[in-house]
């Protein structure tokens, strides 16, 4: 899990932070829409590169089946 999120952190950290400053600018300066807009997406993006690491077990697991 960790190998796909550190390959995808910076994208993810970039995504982030211009969403976060447009809501900021969206709410006429308020923190606390932005800080939930934030903290969802980080808690997403965690959630997201475990599930990608399940797949691609899966998946590997399944193509080893085929082979033998």
């Amino acid at each position: 899990m960790w190998d796909y999120y550190k390959r995808t952190f910076l994208a993810v950290q970039l995504a982030a932070g211009g969403v976060s400053w447009m809501v900021y600018r969206s709410t006429s300066h308020q923190w606390m829409p932005t800080a939930v807009f934030f903290l969802s997406m980080q808690v997403s993006a965690v959630f997201g590169a475990m599930w990608a690491n399940r797949l691609r077990r899966r998946m590997q697991a399944r193509a080893t089946c085929v082979v033998n």
